[in-house]
């Protein structure tokens, strides 16, 4: 009787925590294809692409009064031999509070460039460009998200030399930093963004894009210096169509030209060419083609040439 009780009492604080415990969230995908490089006359092949397959978790607890904590755990891996990518969690690692007044987290996440401009490009391998040249992620950093009625506006600071993991707290080392904006309801889609690194570096970028179901075309400029003045200018462009309601072909164009402080320019011409179709909700097949045309004084890169890549994805 009395082990009965115990059991009893054990299983009731179970279920107690439980009540109180917070929603998680498992998702990801994984991504696996076939990708080769034919560049001056290099051949390449590759199963992965690093970015292309995820893992993550996230959770929410309500605290009740409309506030509520927050977290998100998401990393890279290749999904042909299952190793990470880089850290275990290089996507995301925040824990934070939000409300009606917003989303405050603290950590590692998405930074401004990529918040305000980096969505308006498509591709998924061969034929997904930059449209922007700072970092993808500032770590060591607070951030702010506001959301309401399609417009979304943000931020994030970083502590010295924590955003990009160098030298964090030395004297000599500097704040990165970022602000964007965007706009996204009625087919249309606006973007802005300004953000630092802490190296020196400091870039600004507009991207905009609008539906004409089913056709949607999009366009961003992105204008980067860096510590040692050399300046680089991107400009993306693209048009993407829904062929039936399970077949999407897209083609995009990029142009990157940079500038040395001495004057030396070098650009760098990309076409790609893309076709997914969709298998169901979740899980889809797709190929990509692209052709890269690098120009530049005494250039000796093996850059100039064709690639090419299928591959099939599930996400969960």
């Amino acid at each position: 009787m009395k082990k009965t009780l115990v059991a009893l009492a054990v299983l009731g604080s179970f279920a107690s925590v439980a009540s109180a415990a917070t929603s998680v969230t498992l998702y990801g995908r994984l991504d696996v294809g076939y990708d080769s490089f034919h560049h001056d006359g290099l051949k390449l092949q590759q199963d992965a692409i690093a970015n292309q397959s995820r893992f993550g978790v996230k959770g929410e607890e309500d605290l009740g009064n409309g506030l509520a904590a927050t977290f998100k755990l998401e990393g890279r891996f290749s999904a042909d031999t299952g190793a990470y990518t880089k850290d275990m969690f290089d996507r995301e690692s925040t824990v934070g509070l939000k409300g009606a007044f917003g989303h405050v987290r603290f950590g590692r996440a998405l930074a401004a460039m990529d918040n305000g401009i980096g969505g308006f490009t498509v591709g998924e391998r061969v034929a997904s460009f930059d449209n922007y040249s700072s970092a993808a992620r500032h770590s060591n950093s607070m951030f702010y998200d506001y959301s309401n009625s399609g417009f979304s506006v943000g931020g994030n600071v970083s502590t010295k030399g924590g955003a990009l993991d160098v030298a964090e707290g030395a004297d000599a080392s500097k704040v990165g930093y970022g602000l964007y904006a965007k706009y996204d309801a009625n087919n249309l889609g606006l973007g802005a963004a300004y953000q630092r690194d802490g190296n020196g570096g400091k870039e600004w970028g507009v991207g905009a894009s609008y539906t004409f179901a089913p056709v949607t075309l999009g366009a961003s400029y992105a204008d980067h210096k860096n510590a040692a003045s050399t300046k680089t200018r991107i400009v993306n462009a693209y048009v993407s169509g829904d062929v039936t309601a399970n077949d999407t072909v897209y083609f995009q164009y990029n142009r990157n030209q940079e500038k040395t402080a001495s004057n030396v320019k070098t650009t760098q011409n990309a076409y790609g060419l893309g076709y997914m179709h969709a298998l169901s909700k979740r899980t889809s097949v797709y190929a990509e083609t692209a052709r890269t045309k690098r120009v530049a004084p005494g250039a000796t890169e093996a850059s100039n040439g064709w690639d090419y890549s299928v591959a099939m994805r599930h996400k969960f």
